[in-house]
């Protein structure tokens, strides 16, 4: 099999279920070049209308699901700060897995900045292992339902409470690939229920929703270093369940990236809009060749560290 990579952010081609590519491009990339052209500032007056003509419940405006996450933080600030809503219910699904002070700290946080309530809906020992054992015998994915029940068991509970509105962040399915639009409702949505994305309606950025968080108290893993994760180039994501990582590795014998190539292509995504070939030759220009030199794979090396390793 040919390797390819995405000329733009260098993402590996043709593993990732739902990415295409175009003239070597993939569409990640084009979906972030969409971004530009889409009228936020209207879905976001759209939005305030909207969550006023359809609260159905006399406490609670919405429900968001939350984890110990940034993206928590931020769906909640933007609702109550630019959408005027009074209260909302948080809905957290737990696991068996060890949760961080970080991520727990963080759901503190919200319950105190929001003055929100919060139901903790743990699932039981036996019946998530069952499935974490088959997803990964059958998918090598040990994960796969327990990330379903995060999109199915908020909305139960909001139909049984008689809430209309259900928020969550981004839209992965948009942000990487899968999909040509960016939908302000999720799938799940019908007459009575409407399920909306806040990476719909604000610009989503892992980097600038991780600053608007810390600025209402989110914290990350350097805060208390109670982690020092493998495997990461950043410690603002993902940061309050250990045992979630375990689906991180198995995408490399798969897929062949793991979570430091995903991230770092996300960041050239956003970055300042050069091709490979520009990053390439600028650092050719500026390397100090009495220190580094290049290998016979064009990677720049340690001079001291390659001639002892070259003998």
């Amino acid at each position: 099999m040919e390797i390819r990579i995405c000329k733009k952010c260098g993402f590996i081609l043709g593993t990732r279920p739902g990415l295409t590519d175009r003239d070597g491009v993939c569409s990640a990339c084009t979906n972030n070049e969409k971004k530009k052209y889409i009228n936020y500032s209207e879905r976001q007056t759209w939005l305030t209308e909207y969550i006023k003509d359809n609260i159905t419940n006399k406490k609670y405006d919405c429900l968001v699901a939350v984890s110990g996450g940034k993206d928590s933080t931020v769906i909640l600030r933007l609702l109550f700060e630019n959408h005027g809503v009074r209260k909302a219910l948080l809905v957290r699904i737990g696991d068996n897995f060890t949760q961080t002070k970080t991520g727990r700290d963080n759901v503190q946080n919200m319950l105190k900045q929001f003055n929100t309530d919060l139901i903790n809906y743990q699932i039981n020992y036996e019946e998530l292992s069952e499935h974490m054992r088959t997803d990964f015998r059958k998918y090598l994915n040990p994960l796969k339902w327990l990330e379903q029940q995060i999109y199915i068991i908020p909305l139960e509970l909001a139909r049984a409470l008689n809430i209309k509105l259900v928020f969550y962040g981004e839209n992965a399915a948009f942000e990487y690939g899968s999909a040509e639009t960016l939908e302000i409702f999720h799938e799940a949505s019908d007459e009575n229920l409407k399920v909306i994305y806040m990476g719909s309606i604000y610009p989503y950025s892992a980097e600038h929703w991780y600053q608007m968080a810390k600025e209402v108290g989110f914290k990350d893993l350097n805060i208390l270093n109670e982690w020092q994760r493998q495997g990461q180039i950043e410690n603002y994501s993902q940061v309050d369940s250990l045992g979630y990582h375990m689906g991180i590795w198995t995408k490399f014998v798969k897929f062949g990236f793991q979570r430091v190539s995903d991230i770092a292509c996300r960041l050239v995504r956003r970055a300042i809009g050069i091709t490979e070939v520009d990053f390439d030759r600028t650092v050719d220009q500026h390397a100090n060749r009495n220190i580094v030199i290049k290998d016979i794979n064009g990677r720049w090396r340690r001079r001291d560290l390659y001639s002892h390793n070259s003998n």
